[in-house]
Protein backbone atom coordinates (compact mmCIF):
# COMPACT_ATOMS: atom_id res chain seq x y z
CA UNK A 1 0.00 0.00 0.00
CA UNK A 2 2.87 2.37 0.78
CA UNK A 3 4.37 1.68 -2.64
CA UNK A 4 1.07 2.68 -4.24
CA UNK A 5 0.84 5.80 -2.07
CA UNK A 6 4.39 6.92 -2.90
CA UNK A 7 3.89 6.15 -6.60
CA UNK A 8 0.68 8.20 -6.61
CA UNK A 9 2.43 11.10 -4.87
CA UNK A 10 5.22 10.95 -7.46
CA UNK A 11 2.65 10.93 -10.28
CA UNK A 12 0.98 14.01 -8.77
CA UNK A 13 4.34 15.75 -8.55
CA UNK A 14 5.16 15.01 -12.18
CA UNK A 15 1.66 16.11 -13.25
CA UNK A 16 2.01 19.36 -11.34
CA UNK A 17 5.42 19.98 -12.92
CA UNK A 18 4.00 19.37 -16.42
CA UNK A 19 1.09 21.67 -15.69
CA UNK A 20 3.45 24.43 -14.53
CA UNK A 21 5.60 24.05 -17.63
CA UNK A 22 2.50 24.41 -19.81
CA UNK A 23 1.01 27.40 -17.98
CA UNK A 24 4.05 29.46 -17.15
CA UNK A 25 6.05 31.35 -19.69
CA UNK A 26 9.21 29.64 -20.81
CA UNK A 27 12.21 31.36 -19.35
CA UNK A 28 15.65 31.49 -20.82
CA UNK A 29 18.08 28.88 -19.57
CA UNK A 30 20.07 31.35 -17.48
CA UNK A 31 16.94 32.88 -15.94
CA UNK A 32 15.64 29.40 -15.11
CA UNK A 33 18.97 28.52 -13.50
CA UNK A 34 18.86 31.69 -11.38
CA UNK A 35 15.26 31.02 -10.44
CA UNK A 36 16.17 27.47 -9.37
CA UNK A 37 19.06 28.81 -7.29
CA UNK A 38 16.68 31.21 -5.52
CA UNK A 39 14.26 28.38 -4.87
CA UNK A 40 17.01 26.12 -3.51
CA UNK A 41 18.18 28.86 -1.15
CA UNK A 42 14.57 29.37 -0.01
CA UNK A 43 14.23 25.64 0.64
CA UNK A 44 17.40 25.62 2.71
CA UNK A 45 16.21 28.64 4.70
CA UNK A 46 12.81 27.09 5.34
CA UNK A 47 14.26 23.76 6.40
CA UNK A 48 16.83 25.36 8.72
CA UNK A 49 14.23 27.68 10.28
CA UNK A 50 11.96 24.73 11.01
CA UNK A 51 14.89 22.79 12.50
CA UNK A 52 15.96 25.82 14.58
CA UNK A 53 12.44 26.12 16.02
CA UNK A 54 12.45 22.41 16.81
CA UNK A 55 15.84 22.63 18.54
CA UNK A 56 14.73 25.73 20.47
CA UNK A 57 11.64 23.92 21.67
CA UNK A 58 13.86 21.06 22.88
CA UNK A 59 15.99 23.52 24.87
CA UNK A 60 19.03 23.28 22.60
CA UNK A 61 19.45 27.04 22.33
CA UNK A 62 23.10 27.11 21.20
CA UNK A 63 22.44 24.75 18.27
CA UNK A 64 19.33 26.75 17.41
CA UNK A 65 21.31 30.00 17.38
CA UNK A 66 23.96 28.47 15.09
CA UNK A 67 21.23 27.47 12.65
CA UNK A 68 19.75 30.97 12.79
CA UNK A 69 23.15 32.43 11.93
CA UNK A 70 23.32 30.09 8.93
CA UNK A 71 19.81 31.22 7.97
CA UNK A 72 20.94 34.86 8.00
CA UNK A 73 23.83 34.03 5.66
CA UNK A 74 21.44 32.15 3.37
CA UNK A 75 19.00 35.08 3.42
CA UNK A 76 21.76 37.43 2.29
CA UNK A 77 22.70 35.06 -0.52
CA UNK A 78 19.03 34.74 -1.52
CA UNK A 79 18.58 38.52 -1.54
CA UNK A 80 21.65 38.90 -3.74
CA UNK A 81 20.39 36.19 -6.08
CA UNK A 82 16.93 37.80 -6.27
CA UNK A 83 18.46 41.17 -7.14
CA UNK A 84 20.57 39.55 -9.84
CA UNK A 85 17.49 37.74 -11.15
CA UNK A 86 15.44 40.96 -11.21
CA UNK A 87 18.21 42.74 -13.10
CA UNK A 88 18.10 40.15 -15.90
CA UNK A 89 14.31 39.93 -16.19
CA UNK A 90 11.86 42.44 -17.64
CA UNK A 91 9.65 43.95 -14.93
CA UNK A 92 6.43 42.51 -16.34
CA UNK A 93 7.86 38.99 -16.35
CA UNK A 94 9.26 39.26 -12.83
CA UNK A 95 5.93 40.33 -11.37
CA UNK A 96 4.21 37.15 -12.50
CA UNK A 97 3.95 34.54 -9.77
CA UNK A 98 6.62 31.92 -10.40
CA UNK A 99 5.87 28.58 -8.85
CA UNK A 100 7.77 25.40 -8.11
CA UNK A 101 6.55 22.00 -7.05
CA UNK A 102 7.77 20.50 -3.79
CA UNK A 103 9.50 17.21 -4.63
CA UNK A 104 8.35 15.59 -1.39
CA UNK A 105 4.65 16.44 -1.13
CA UNK A 106 3.85 18.00 -4.54
CA UNK A 107 2.63 21.28 -3.05
CA UNK A 108 3.06 24.47 -5.07
CA UNK A 109 5.66 26.86 -3.65
CA UNK A 110 6.21 30.40 -4.84
CA UNK A 111 9.76 31.23 -5.87
CA UNK A 112 9.47 34.58 -4.09
CA UNK A 113 7.70 33.30 -0.94
CA UNK A 114 9.05 34.76 2.24
CA UNK A 115 11.21 32.66 4.54
CA UNK A 116 8.50 32.28 7.17
CA UNK A 117 6.11 30.76 4.65
CA UNK A 118 8.76 28.33 3.41
CA UNK A 119 9.65 27.35 6.98
CA UNK A 120 5.96 26.74 7.68
CA UNK A 121 5.76 24.49 4.62
CA UNK A 122 8.91 22.45 5.36
CA UNK A 123 8.00 22.14 9.04
CA UNK A 124 4.35 21.42 8.32
CA UNK A 125 2.58 18.19 9.15
CA UNK A 126 1.75 17.33 5.54
CA UNK A 127 5.33 17.73 4.31
CA UNK A 128 6.80 15.93 7.34
CA UNK A 129 4.18 13.19 6.98
CA UNK A 130 5.20 12.60 3.38
CA UNK A 131 8.83 12.34 4.51
CA UNK A 132 7.88 9.76 7.13
CA UNK A 133 5.84 7.74 4.63
CA UNK A 134 8.69 7.76 2.10
CA UNK A 135 11.23 6.78 4.78
CA UNK A 136 9.05 3.95 6.06
CA UNK A 137 8.43 2.72 2.53
CA UNK A 138 12.18 2.67 1.84
CA UNK A 139 12.82 0.83 5.11
CA UNK A 140 10.16 -1.79 4.37
CA UNK A 141 11.42 -2.20 0.79
CA UNK A 142 14.90 -2.86 2.16
CA UNK A 143 13.50 -5.53 4.49
CA UNK A 144 11.62 -7.18 1.62
CA UNK A 145 14.75 -7.18 -0.54
CA UNK A 146 16.78 -8.72 2.30
CA UNK A 147 14.10 -11.37 2.84
CA UNK A 148 14.05 -12.23 -0.87
CA UNK A 149 17.85 -12.46 -0.95
CA UNK A 150 17.80 -14.69 2.12
CA UNK A 151 15.13 -16.93 0.55
CA UNK A 152 17.15 -17.37 -2.64
CA UNK A 153 20.20 -18.53 -0.69
CA UNK A 154 18.26 -21.36 0.94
Amino acid sequence: MLNQFVAEADRKTEHAKRKLRETQDELGEEAARKMNAIHDLGEQIGTKLAKAEELGAQGLVDESMKLLEEVEDLRKAKTDSEQEFRATMPASTYQQQKLRVCEVCSAYLGIHDNDRRLADHFGGRLHLGFIQVRDKQAELQKRVDEFKAKSKRK
